[in-house]
């Protein structure tokens, strides 16, 4: 048999997570542009998947996710020892002032598995945030740093990495990241080890230096916990 990827395999499942990421009704062309591949290929794999009820249509022929997908929806996260272990952590040990959040990098998108704001509950939590590109994230400038300058600068364009690239050097030298945002706010992010994925604290305006050594102990202590063997 061959060693090679099954590219039908990998495209399909790219398709099934750029529609459920999108957060609404989206057609085969939309799909397959952010794809990047053929939209015959991209409507052949949604018509598959509509098969087995991860997909279906809705009334002007747009796509959406299946009632398989709560299925598919429940076993993973049964699986997941990351979710399992860090979910009863950060309900009882995350700040509750401020945003903390936990996501996976994913083709240069980060993916919120948890995203809590002030007086929020955690069903409002958990997966309430839509994905936005590592650039534009303090946790996907945490993760990127795993890989090389070389291969960031080739899926980046210069403005891009010029707002990635110092964030990136600074996870790789103090293993986490702190960033300065323009309008003022401060967010912090550290990976969690084996899982690929960060936790980050974020929300924070206008704030001292000493209070945010005081959050970077908090998150510090907040890894930790999530990280170590129960």
């Amino acid at each position: 048999m061959s060693s090679q990827p099954n590219q039908s395999l990998i495209d399909g499942i790219r398709c099934l997570q750029y529609l459920v990421s999108s957060g609404r009704a989206i057609g085969c062309r939309e799909l397959s542009r952010l794809m990047g591949i053929n939209t015959t290929r991209v409507n052949r794999l949604l018509m598959t998947m509509a098969s087995i009820g991860l997909t279906q249509q809705d009334a002007q022929r747009r796509y959406l996710p299946g009632p398989g997908i709560h299925a598919l929806a429940a076993q993973a996260i049964r699986g997941s020892a990351l979710f399992s272990q860090a979910l009863p952590l950060l309900e009882r040990y995350a700040p509750k002032d401020i945003v903390v959040a936990m996501a996976v990098l994913w083709e240069d998108q980060v993916i919120y598995i948890y995203h809590s704001k002030p007086g929020s509950q955690v069903s409002q939590a958990l997966a309430g945030f839509h994905m936005l590109p590592a650039w534009q994230s303090v946790i996907g400038m945490s993760l990127l740093a795993a890989e090389t300058d070389e291969a960031l600068q080739k899926r980046f364009t210069d403005e891009q990495w010029q707002q990635l690239g110092p964030h990136v050097a600074q996870q790789r030298e103090l293993g986490h990241v702190v960033w300065h945002h323009d309008d003022g706010e401060v967010s912090m992010a550290q990976p969690l080890g084996a899982h690929s994925a960060a936790l980050a604290f974020a929300g924070m305006w206008q704030v001292s230096d000493a209070v945010i050594k005081t959050r970077l102990e908090e998150l510090h202590c907040l890894v930790k916990r999530l990280t170590e063997k129960p």
